[in-house]
């Protein structure tokens, strides 16, 4: 007799099928928008193959780990996604100022050109089978797990988040600690609406979720802005002698930074207090 499957293999079913569709648009046309796309269905196959590993006690290793063969190509997803943030924040530049920033616009398009061009023959290079056999690991941890299981799982992914939301000795957030938040807020997110979607309580109530979203969104103004004085800093360490209007932008991006680190570490600390409890 065959052995019941959970309710999140059907959740996780239709994210896969929704995947592969993308995938299969991006074979016939690599575009940033549809890449961007199957990053946030991947991200979210990847936190359900956390959660079947999790919810059977096991460690994650590349031999076990069923979300293994993607690896690759989701990571340079982040990288495209991480682009187009840059881009973006170049052409508001550009309209603000109404000045041309045309040495580091030619320096973006070319990482762009290289970097899609690795994604597609990595897209291209495929084939279905790792899909399929993606989606026959989990169909198979999902085998007979009763829903105590699964919220332990879920609850078990959330209190590692929330463990890496401690503070430092000096009691501040980082570059690093602030970029650790950013990216577990939003599993954070993932998890809590899965728990719903699955009939189970939320954790934590309707107002900290509201805190929750708005910290988030601050974190991505300034993981963006981390992003472009990353890459500007970087260009201009190329550069004998940059011209007066990169500098201003370094100083200005430092300054917002700064702001931003400022604003999103206050909010943090008051949120931790009610997270971490």
């Amino acid at each position: 007799m065959p052995r019941k499957i959970s309710p999140v293999f059907d959740i996780f079913d239709s994210q896969h099928s929704e995947s592969k569709l993308i995938f299969n648009d991006l074979i016939k046309h690599m575009k940033s928008k549809k890449s961007i796309e199957l990053l946030g269905k991947m991200s979210f196959l990847e936190l359900i193959s956390e959660l079947m590993v999790s919810t059977h006690e096991r460690t994650i290793d590349p031999e076990t780990d069923p979300f293994s063969p993607f690896r690759p190509l989701h990571k340079n997803l982040k990288k495209i996604y991480h682009h187009k943030l840059v881009e973006a924040e170049l052409l508001k530049r550009k309209n603000e100022t109404g000045k041309k920033y045309t040495k580091f616009q030619n320096k973006l398009d070319g990482y762009k050109k290289s970097l899609y061009n690795s994604t597609y023959e990595m897209i291209v290079g495929s084939t279905y089978g790792p899909w399929e056999g993606f989606k026959e690991k989990i169909l198979k941890l999902n085998q007979g797990l009763k829903p105590l299981m699964i919220n332990t799982g879920i609850n078990r992914l959330m209190q590692e988040e929330l463990e890496n939301f401690h503070l430092d000795q000096s009691g501040n957030l980082g570059t690093q600690k602030l970029k650790e938040v950013y990216q577990g807020l939003r599993r954070i997110i993932i998890l809590e609406n899965l728990l719903v979607q699955l009939g189970f309580n939320s954790i934590f109530p309707l107002e900290t979720h509201e805190e929750i979203n708005e910290l988030k969104d601050k974190l991505r103004a300034w993981y963006t802005n981390h992003l472009t004085l990353q890459a500007l800093s970087y260009y201009l360490g190329e550069v004998e002698a940059p011209s007066q209007k990169y500098i201003d932008w370094v100083k200005d991006l430092r300054s917002e930074k700064k702001d931003l680190s400022l604003n999103a570490e206050q909010q943090a600390k008051s949120l931790f207090e009610k997270l971490l409890v």
